[in-house]
């Protein structure tokens, strides 16, 4: 499981976007903290792909590189006490505090969507984050979060030790109706990793699947094919949602990423299907059904490949 922590980053070239997100983003401290009881209380890890800019404490506004002439702009340039959804210390801090030893991934350093710039950005881009983190944190994340589901050039990514990469299946249904039936009762994608050219890749599916479709996302209303739903129904159908979904990878034997951003679970009626889960989850690991583990757990569990030496000629 992912959750992604993007905040003012994740729209921010996106105008008039965000208003998914909370004033200052309290709702989402708030609900992120209400996760990580969750989490303590089942014994649940996840991985949180952070943008990695929300590190700071505070800067001028200005970052050097082959970036965009105007890619900055939405950066205030300020601190966490005056723009705290530019700023998010204090959000990695509380994910770290936690018994629960959850893993920080990185979502590059300003969600730069990589199909808009070329190799040379993407790895500027990744490099000042990944520089934050073993200035501020102590340590790198060897896993990768490419906003947008873009996926970026693996030498890039082998060049800077990043060993695992989420990226989404193409699993849109073709017409309205039968998205609305995948929305709501799924299957979502199951798919092992596998390495590709140094690199072990994640699948998950396009849209976010530990929330509801049918409850509000954020400080949005649910979409509009939803609205009509009872909050009890929709809640329950996301529970059954969650659990068909595990009990068919256990059934069959298959790997299965299930993901959100943080502002989507950021209401009291996302969380408590999701909170439910994760108990059903724990018990299933208690009874030794499914294995739980994060991003940069799962080269262990799924080894590289090793080269058979060339003949000699």
């Amino acid at each position: 499981m992912s959750v992604e922590l993007e905040l003012g980053w994740g729209v921010h070239d996106l105008d008039g976007h965000d208003d998914h997100l909370s004033e200052n983003g309290r709702e989402e401290r708030r609900f992120l903290r209400r996760l990580l009881d969750v989490c303590d209380e089942t014994g649940v890890a996840m991985t949180f792909d952070v943008v990695d800019h929300l590190l700071l404490t505070a800067c001028d506004g200005e970052h050097d590189g082959p970036y965009p002439e105007d890619w900055f702009d939405a950066d205030p340039g300020t601190d966490v006490a005056a723009d705290p959804l530019f700023y998010a210390p204090d959000m990695v801090d509380a994910i770290r505090s936690r018994s629960t030893d959850h893993e920080l991934c990185t979502h590059s350093f300003s969600h730069t969507p990589l199909e808009t710039v070329d190799a040379t950005t993407v790895s500027a881009d990744l490099d000042r984050g990944r520089e934050l983190e073993s200035e501020l944190l102590g340590e790198r994340s060897n896993s990768f979060v490419p906003p947008r589901h873009r996926p970026p050039p693996t030498d890039v990514l082998v060049e800077r030790g990043i060993d695992v990469v989420r990226t989404a299946i193409k699993d849109q249904a073709s017409n309205p109706a039968r998205r609305v039936k995948q929305l709501l009762f799924g299957p979502p994608p199951t798919r092992d990793p596998e390495w590709i050219d140094g690199v072990l890749w994640t699948y998950c599916s396009t849209h976010p699947n530990l929330v509801a479709p049918s409850l509000p996302s954020g400080q949005r209303p649910a979409g509009r094919p939803f609205r009509w739903f009872p909050t009890q129904l929709a809640q329950r159908l996301h529970l059954q949602y969650l659990e068909r979904a595990t009990l068919r990878a256990i059934e069959d034997d298959e790997h299965l990423h299930l993901w959100c951003h943080l502002y989507d679970l950021a209401n009291e009626k996302q969380l408590a299907p999701l909170a439910e889960y994760l108990r059903t989850l724990s018990r299933l690991r208690e009874q030794g059904r499914v294995e739980v583990c994060t991003m940069g757990e799962l080269p262990d569990r799924y080894p590289a490949p090793v080269e058979s030496p060339a003949s000699a000629e």
